[in-house]
């Protein structure tokens, strides 16, 4: 037997061999791949006489610990390990993992975008008004092109501004000028937010999804947000699902006294897909889906 054939005689190499072209992993499964790997690699450096007439077998445990994490890197999923989630946000399952194992992960892919350098921040999105609107069952898709000295809106051929806006963290706003000045120590950033006693938390998690969803905030400060939510109680992971317009994502929960609250992630790019909202006092169903068609800079309006 070759030493390529002996590699390869462990449990699992046929379906390596068969599995053919595979997606690209996701950067928080390639890093916990990585990180496995390296384990097994530095375990099996230490050779004792006793275990050097192991070797050859341990080779192959290596081996097989690396085709198992090569697998894992590309077909992992985050879900919800404890009871309760909805079957239809249930498919099997190829690993599980925790909110907060899943938020820091993001929070790593989200340190590492670019910087955006455009004039404007365009926010590219459709609103799904609920029964607390006199609006409810409509939608709406408009542009919001956010630069340093307020919003312009762009809905339908109408265009109109909204000077010194911003977003809403605990009781200040930040425009834009005003996040690149916030910390990025994630208890110092939740302390900011979290200004509300009765409905504290979830007030943080509709703080952090509304600039995660619309705000041009730095990469390190996107990353602080979800290691906010990490450390956070009540912030559940329901799962991989899909948001209204298609696109794959993994869904994270907040139920809390006055709605449940929703958020959709792509794991890839840390990007928020949609943010839902609905009433669980007074029973008013649906307050709004925020859906986030596109986002990022631009160098003008139109």
């Amino acid at each position: 037997m070759t030493e390529r054939q002996d590699l390869l005689a462990f449990l699992g190499t046929e379906a390596l061999q068969a599995a053919g072209h595979v997606e690209p992993p996701l950067p928080q499964a390639l890093a916990r791949a990585m990180a496995a790997v390296r384990a097994a690699a530095q375990d099996e450096a230490v050779v004792t006489p006793l275990r050097r007439r192991r070797l050859a077998s341990g080779r192959r445990i290596v081996a097989t610990v690396l085709v198992a994490a090569a697998c894992a890197a590309g077909v992992v999923v985050y879900t919800n390990q404890g009871a309760g989630s909805p079957a239809a946000h249930a498919p099997q399952q190829a690993d599980a993992a925790s909110a907060a194992t899943f938020l820091t992960d993001t929070a790593t892919v989200a340190a590492a975008r670019p910087v955006s350098s455009g004039q404007y921040w365009k926010v590219h999105m459709k609103v799904t008004y609920g029964k607390s609107s006199t609006w409810h069952g409509k939608s709406s898709t408009f542009d919001e092109y956010i630069s340093r000295s307020g919003y312009t809106v762009v809905d339908g051929g109408r265009t109109f501004k909204k000077p010194n806006s911003g977003w809403r963290l605990g009781p200040k706003t930040f425009d834009w000028n005003g996040l690149d000045q916030l910390p990025t120590d994630p208890a110092k950033l939740l302390e900011i937010m979290d200004s509300s006693k009765e409905y504290a938390g979830q007030s943080a998690f509709l703080q952090v999804s509304h600039l995660l969803g619309e705000s041009p905030a730095s990469p390190q400060l996107r990353a602080a947000l979800f290691k906010v939510l990490a450390g956070m109680n009540g912030v559940k992971l329901v799962g991989n699902v899909k948001d209204s317009a298609g696109r794959e994502g993994t869904e994270l929960a907040f139920d809390g006294i006055p709605s449940s609250d929703r958020m959709i992630v792509g794991p890839r790019t840390s990007l928020l897909l949609e943010a839902t909202q609905t009433s669980t006092k007074g029973h008013l169903g649906l307050i709004d889906r925020r859906t986030y068609l596109s986002v990022g800079p631009a160098e003008k309006i139109g």
